[in-house]
């Protein structure tokens, strides 16, 4: 499964780390990703669409980055920040309905 780092595009900080959240945080896409961090928070569900990485209209950029990082869980919106930068992969960018 992937890991993936969701940025909130709005504000810029750290939505979640997939990896917080051990096996329960084996998601197979980005939305399932924003899913996850939605239902831990006790947020509604959603829909999601696909829009360009540079869409002012995107609600989330989601990054993924590698397993074969040894990296652990992040703990702190600066240690996710780092961890994009220096081995994410921008995957996707996120539209939310419903929200």
């Amino acid at each position: 499964m992937a890991r993936f780092i969701v940025i909130d595009r709005g504000t810029g900080r750290v939505y979640g780390d997939t990896a917080r959240f051990g096996s329960a945080g084996d998601v197979v896409s980005p939305a399932d990703a924003v899913c996850l961090f939605d239902r831990q928070s006790g947020r509604a569900s959603r829909g999601f669409g696909h829009v360009g990485a540079q869409s002012e209209s995107a609600s989330y950029h989601v990054y993924e980055i590698p397993r074969s990082s040894l990296s652990g869980a992040t703990t702190t919106e600066a240690e996710a920040q780092t961890l994009v930068r220096e081995q994410g992969a921008l995957v996707a960018a996120l539209i939310t309905y419903n929200s």
